[in-house]
């Protein structure tokens, strides 16, 4: 019987697509790789963690085909996000899964500092299927890290919404609020420039009781930018 709950997580294969770019011009492209691979790993070990207590399945969304069938990604099954933007991919990995699930998450894999609370709280909204509900956890720099629904949502508005855009979260909550009662998450700063490690760091350092990948992912941020190298190691380091 399948879970209640999907949760998808979006990522791409180092050596098959191009990752972190902005990210890769301060640190270069093999360390950009190592960083979103550690992150990845943490972000699963939430997810694996939390699929007990919420009823979820979690999936890996791979950005290649080849990668939803060769077992690059492990631990977790895996399916082929699509062609297309970001919309269409978003859409398309969502209503695969909606038909199997009672409801859907997609989260992407520069969130590390995600907590199995974080996804508790989704879920606990999301599980009522009397009416439609939508989960959205805003990020810093305007967009969201998570979105969470418990019905199909069929139609252009997913690709109506500009992306990578200092108000791409603001176009997409609006969107979705038309569908249904959306619940708000706490705000998290994904990592797309080199400064927000700095952030990720001290949220990660900021943690009760971290998974073991997290701890590690604060071990290969420590000195991997002149700024982490000047700070405090903390208590995990």
């Amino acid at each position: 019987m399948a879970a209640r709950g999907a949760i998808a997580l979006f990522v791409k294969t180092p050596g098959l697509s191009p990752i972190k770019t902005r990210l890769a011009v301060k640190l270069g492209t093999d360390r950009a790789e190592q960083f979103h691979w550690q992150a990845a790993r943490s972000t699963v070990a939430v997810i694996k963690q939390a699929e007990q207590s919420c009823e979820l399945q979690g999936y890996y969304a791979v950005a290649e085909e080849i990668a939803a069938t060769n077992g690059i990604w492990r631990g977790m099954p895996c399916l082929w996000q699509g062609e297309g933007g970001l919309g269409e991919r978003m859409r398309h990995v969502y209503e695969h899964l909606i038909e199997n699930h009672d409801f859907v998450m997609l989260v992407g894999a520069d969130i590390p500092q995600m907590t199995v609370t974080d996804l508790q709280q989704a879920s606990s909204w999301l599980e009522h299927e009397e009416q439609a509900r939508f989960a959205y956890g805003p990020s810093l720099d305007g967009g969201f890290w998570l979105f969470g629904g418990n019905c199909s949502l069929l139609g252009p508005w997913w690709t109506d919404v500009e992306y990578s855009t200092a108000d791409t979260g603001a176009q997409f909550f609006n969107a979705v609020k038309q569908w249904g009662e959306v619940q708000t998450l706490r705000v998290l700063q994904d990592v797309d420039e080199s400064s927000d490690l700095l952030v990720l760091h001290k949220a990660l350092q900021a943690l009760a009781s971290p998974v073991p990948e997290q701890v590690q992912l604060m071990r290969f941020l420590y000195g991997l930018t002149p700024e982490l190298t000047t700070l405090d190691e903390g208590p995990y380091v």
